[in-house]
C-alpha cells in the first residue's frame, strides 16, 4: 500500500485547519522584513562588499595604525562620511 502525501495548501488541508476549534483565535504575525541579522544584537545588518586586493590592503595598514580590526575601521569612516552630510 502507498502512501500519498497531501500538499500544502490544498484546499482540503487548509480546510481541515481551518475547522479547528482554536482557528479563529490564530492573529497573523506581521513579519519583519528580510534580512541578515548580525549575532551580536538586533540594532545591525550584515552586508557584504567585494573590495579590490589593493583597497583592502590600504584598510589593513590603517586598522594596524589605529589598533582596530578591519571592520571598526570600515564602520568608523562611514560613520564619519555619514555625519559629513556627503
Amino acid at each position: 500500500m502507498t502512501i500519498t502525501r497531501v500538499k500544502p495548501g490544498s484546499p482540503r488541508v487548509d480546510g481541515f485547519i481551518a475547522a479547528a476549534p482554536d482557528a479563529a483565535a490564530v492573529v497573523p504575525v506581521a513579519l519583519s522584513p528580510p534580512g541578515l541579522k548580525a549575532k551580536r544584537g538586533i540594532d545591525r545588518s550584515q552586508v557584504s562588499v567585494v573590495l579590490p586586493d589593493a583597497v583592502l590592503a590600504r584598510l589593513d595598514v590603517q586598522a594596524g595604525r589605529r589598533y582596530m580590526s578591519r571592520s571598526a575601521l570600515i564602520t568608523m569612516l562611514i560613520n564619519q562620511f555619514l555625519e559629513r552630510g556627503q
